[in-house]
């Protein structure tokens, strides 16, 4: 992808608005992990987001590499753009601080030791012999605090199981039963197939936590299964 671009003039841009800001453990960007998604390709352009504070205050940046900035600095030495609520003080301080508390508290070797464990307990709990969800787990997959199960089913299963509600959404709803937030989204496929569910905690959580999320997310994986599929076969 970054030769086509390379060859072509295109700008690279990565979206790590919710990967980024050191997720997916060990360093800040996604991007710079050993065995990244990008292979240490660096972008032209990073977007980042969510990691910057931490849910404190809303805010989102934009980086530019140097190719980026001396383009803009070369050409019209004006970017424009514009936000409602740009250079806000309070978003902006509420960052810096978490930023500083990622850096003093060691959040990153943290996030990446946690991560290890929530991987390694998902995929016992999920494809383990004694799992009922195994014969539907296609992938259990991630890094750091940033992981994801993916669930196969044929568009003949899904059309009598889950219509109207898809698989995703229903494990999603009913983990918020069982009081844990996940993710639940479809469509990885083919725009309709593809269930799947993320889960994100946040850096500073305990090895009992990471137990107690991995139960409650292999209850509410099966519960959804016992109400719809396991009671139709």
């Amino acid at each position: 992808m970054a030769e086509v671009c390379k060859r072509h003039g295109a700008l690279l841009i990565w979206d790590e608005v919710m990967c980024g800001m050191g997720r997916m453990g060990t360093t800040l960007h996604a991007w710079q992990e050993p065995n990244s998604y990008t292979d240490g390709i660096a972008p032209d352009i990073l977007a980042l987001a969510k990691g910057l504070g931490a849910g404190y205050a809303s805010i989102g940046a934009v980086l530019f590499n140097a190719r980026v900035a001396n383009g803009v600095r070369n050409g019209s030495n004006w970017l424009q753009h514009g936000h409602t609520y740009q250079t806000h003080p309070l978003a902006c301080a509420a960052s810096l601080v978490v930023q500083d508390v990622i850096e003093e508290e060691n959040l990153l070797a943290r996030c990446a030791d946690r991560g290890q464990y929530l991987g390694r307990l998902l995929k016992e709990a999920l494809t383990g012999p004694n799992s009922k969800a195994s014969p539907y787990v296609f992938d259990v997959r991630g890094g750091g605090l940033f992981w994801a199960v993916e669930f196969e089913f044929t568009a003949a299963e899904s059309e009598v199981w889950f219509k109207p509600q898809r698989f995703g959404g229903r494990v999603q709803a009913k983990a918020m039963e069982l009081g844990l937030v996940i993710i639940g989204m479809s469509g990885g496929v083919d725009g309709s197939r593809g269930d799947h569910i993320i889960l994100a905690p946040a850096y500073t959580i305990s090895e009992e936590e990471v137990e107690e999320i991995v139960r409650r997310t292999v209850n509410a994986v099966e519960e959804v299964l016992q109400e719809t599929v396991l009671s139709s076969t």
